[in-house]
């Protein structure tokens, strides 16, 4: 019956891939209910035994009235109340029990989907999190996941519940009054017009308004993120009024849905007036002509019963509505289900065994679309334990070298080989558990300084921590707090300064060990002192202290002189090529040389960093 109910294309929201159809989509939600099957059958059980008592009450009033009341009978009246008093007990206790069972089966499958999408989340490849807006991926694991669980439990048990109290009620009502019954049957195929007309047109209703909510998640992400921004730039009331515009087009859509629904119920409750209107008008006619034939139980019996009928009727007439919001939620599910991660490991990948720290690009060649590629033909060999610094305009390809050795991305030709192992053929867990990354913004979660700093190694102990810190320089600080290595870091570290934030991660990293780093502008906008601190901390850190497996090789990002004047070896790049290689000296030496350009222009403006060196 479902699957009838079911348009058959869905639209994709504008710059996705195709969404799932409709009919399969509605397949695969089925799906989830499988490791429930006996929970639901007993809930099942539970309503369809519920509604069968309830749909016997009309059937007992109507004895009561005819056989004892009207005839002023008391032979057996107190057994027949007692029963109806006894059938009721009996059917709120059903409903206690099921109403807890859905609601633990609603949890579970609520967790199941949310727990599936996190865990795809994670193996999405970076050029995914770096493509897709926060507010989208949220919209996917809060409202439509929320919509999905509703209808596979809530929905599905009142269809069980309406089909079947829908069954028992024609059946008893035939078996009181077939002539009844048919007038009132009579009514269902205006239903079923009335459902097939509604039936695209809530369809794409509801589409539309998923589509605006999950623009208005983007953008509360965003100005949520970016307030320091908006404040800074005076861009409160512009930003306001986007916000009311985009509120309004979510209310606009919606409301088209509720006009849409507004005159679809009336319609329903007005063919069953009419319907209750025509039998009362032929009971009216036999109570008149064909004496005892209807007596008052029956006709009180049998209005009962239409008004049983037409809450189910109506409620699976809604379910329209209520279908077409969960085909639009589950489409997109599905479609971020079912996007296929960029980098993957190799069915024979093994592990990476640990490394010297020997980095080799050979003849690689890299582009984020087809075609267009941002490094071209780049070979360069980092020896173990040496430090390089990679110095280019923005978008020479810096940041793309250096995410290619974490393999955030995969080649398009060539390879990149740590220590003669190309990272295509080793496990990416055991390729970054090897590797330490500090990014010019470091993100700070929201839990405990220590459990920060142990991100990386979750079971180092205290001490670990409290030496990586005072590695990392920021020991003091923290103990500066109210709570110190206790004290809970509000989102994204907001507490903090930017060069804290820096020390902290840094400390993260030399607690994690790891032979390889990866350091990209990461004194960039600190204020002299706290450069230093971190100037200090970053020394340690790649001169390997801390650690017994001595120093370890660092790919460095960066435009101040500070950093650079000290690598073993200084790339150049420009356009996605390198141009130069040497050290400082033997850089500085060409007069005609790029990295001689820039060293002239930071000794002019020592505080300033020189625009083609910006991060790339």
């Amino acid at each position: 019956m479902l699957r009838s109910l079911v348009k058959p294309t869905v639209r994709a929201e504008a710059g996705d891939d195709p969404l799932l159809p409709p009919g399969q989509a509605l397949r695969r939600l089925l799906s989830y209910l499988r490791p429930y099957r006996a929970r639901m059958a007993l809930t099942v059980s539970l309503y369809v035994g519920c509604v069968t008592i309830a749909q016997f009450y009309p059937f007992i009033d109507r004895k009561l009235i005819d056989e004892h009341i009207a005839v002023n009978n008391p032979e057996g009246f107190l057994p027949l109340l007692a029963l109806a008093v006894l059938l009721h007990a009996v059917n709120w206790g059903g409903v206690f029990v099921r109403t807890h069972l859905i609601q633990r089966i609603s949890w579970d499958i609520l967790v199941d989907l949310r727990r599936q999408l996190i865990n795809h989340a994670t193996r999405l490849s970076f050029s995914f999190h770096e493509k897709e807006p926060v507010g989208k991926t949220m919209t996917r694991f809060i409202g439509d996941a929320s919509t999905l669980n509703d209808f596979l439990t809530n929905q599905l048990a009142n269809v069980v519940h309406d089909v079947v109290s829908g069954i028992i009620v024609i059946a008893l009502m035939m078996a009181i009054n077939p002539a009844l019954t048919a007038i009132v049957l009579g009514s269902l195929p205006v239903l079923t017009l009335i459902g097939l007309y509604m039936r695209p047109r809530l369809y794409e209703g509801w589409e539309r308004v998923r589509e605006n909510i999950t623009r208005l998640n983007i953008f509360l992400a965003e100005n949520i993120a970016g307030m320091r921004v908006i404040q800074a730039f005076v861009r409160e009331k512009v930003n306001l009024e986007q916000f009311h515009a985009a509120n309004q087009r979510v209310v606009k859509e919606w409301m088209k849905v509720i006009g849409l629904q507004s005159w679809f119920s009336p319609l329903v409750e007005i063919t069953r007036a009419l319907a209750l209107a025509i039998v009362l008008f032929a009971a009216a006619n036999q109570l008149g002509i064909g004496g005892p034939a209807l007596t008052v139980g029956t006709l009180v019996a049998f209005t009962a019963y239409i008004n049983n009928l037409w809450t189910p009727i109506s409620t699976l007439t809604n379910l329209y509505v209520v279908l077409q919001a969960t085909l639009a939620s589950a489409a997109k599910v599905f479609h971020l289900l079912d996007t296929p991660p960029t980098v993957t490991d190799a069915p024979n990948a093994i592990p990476l065994p640990p490394i010297r720290g020997e980095i080799v690009f050979e003849r690689v060649c890299f582009g984020y679309e087809p075609g267009r590629h941002v490094l071209h033909d780049v070979s360069l060999r980092i020896a173990p334990g040496q430090m390089v610094a990679l110095v280019g305009q923005t978008g020479s390809g810096k940041t793309t070298l250096a995410g290619l050795v974490c393999r955030f991305y995969d080649v398009t030709s060539g390879q990149v080989l740590i220590d003669g192992y190309d990272v295509r053929a080793v496990t990416q867990q055991s390729l970054r558990a090897q590797i330490g990354v500090v990014s010019q913004e470091p993100f700070i979660f929201s839990d405990t300084i220590a459990n920060n700093i142990r991100y990386g190694r979750p079971d180092a102990t205290m001490e670990e921590v409290i030496a990586a810190a005072k590695l990392a320089n920021c020991h003091d600080f923290i103990m500066a707090l109210s709570d110190g290595y206790d004290t809970i870091a509000h989102e994204r570290g907001a507490q903090f300064s930017a060069g804290q934030r820096q020390l902290l991660s840094i400390a993260r990293v030399i607690l994690a060990n790891p032979r390889v780093i990866v350091l990209d502008e990461a004194t960039s906008a600190v204020d002299t002192e706290t450069e230093q601190l971190i100037q200090d901390a970053l020394e340690k850190l790649l001169a390997g202290e801390g650690s017994p497996d001595g120093r370890r090789t660092a790919i460095v990002i960066a435009h101040r002189l500070s950093t650079i004047r000290k690598a073993d070896q200084i790339v150049v790049m420009k356009a996605g090529r390198i141009v130069e290689v040497g050290d400082h000296q033997s850089l500085v030496n060409k007069p005609d040389g790029y990295y001689a350009a820039l060293v002239r222009a930071q000794a002019s403006h020592p505080r300033a960093p020189a625009p083609p060196v910006a991060q790339s």
